[in-house]
């Protein structure tokens, strides 16, 4: 639950802390491209290839090539294919990338803040700093800071649920604070073009 979790927190890092310029299709576009004009028959065979949960993954790329195939988009499912495919290992680097960064970048920011002979804006400086050579590991943990925070008892003590709390037994609720966003965790995880 945590790994999928920070994944999807990575996810949305990554993603805002983007650069503006986009390639010339992106995976949205080149997905678009993929279902226009067919039919809601055709897309329904799309649809059950990618949500049969008999299949492995390595079916339902075949299955899904297969399906573009007979329906005429072999060259527009390639396309998408290959940029998603591209993208999602340019994002599986940074994610690497940043997980061998946290633990050092953790050290240094508890250092940060634990240094009691600076003001609270030489400690300021000190953490923008340390965000300016590593964003995305600075941010994570001030994200997960806040995810602990906000369960306090459960990583205390494994203190009582709330009333209403999504949590049971040991583990997190929900971040309030993503609680709106439209995020399927579990797709960020798995390998394969969703649409």
């Amino acid at each position: 639950m945590l790994f999928y979790l920070l994944s999807a927190i990575i996810f949305t890092i990554v993603a805002s802390a983007a650069p503006t310029s986009a390639p010339a299709l992106t995976v949205d576009e080149a997905g678009e491209a993929v279902f226009q004009n067919l039919t809601e028959k055709a897309i329904f065979g799309f649809l059950q290839i990618d949500s049969d949960p008999t299949l492995t993954i390595a079916e339902i790329d075949q299955k899904g090539a297969e399906w573009a195939e007979k329906h005429g988009i072999a060259d527009k499912w390639a396309v998408f294919y290959s940029t998603w495919q591209a993208r999602e290992e340019k994002f599986n680097k940074i994610k690497t990338t940043v997980f061998e960064r946290l633990p050092s970048t953790y050290k240094k920011l508890s250092e940060i803040i634990a240094n009691k002979n600076q003001t609270l804006s030489q400690v300021g400086a000190a953490i923008q700093e340390l965000d300016e050579k590593f964003n995305l590991e600075v941010q994570l943990i001030f994200i997960l800071s806040k995810i602990l925070r906000l369960n306090e008892k459960i990583v205390m003590n494994g203190g009582l649920n709330e009333v209403g709390n999504e949590a049971t037994g040991n583990s997190f609720r929900r971040m309030r604070d993503f609680k709106e966003r439209n995020i399927n965790v579990k797709d960020l995880m798995i390998p394969g073009p969703k649409l």
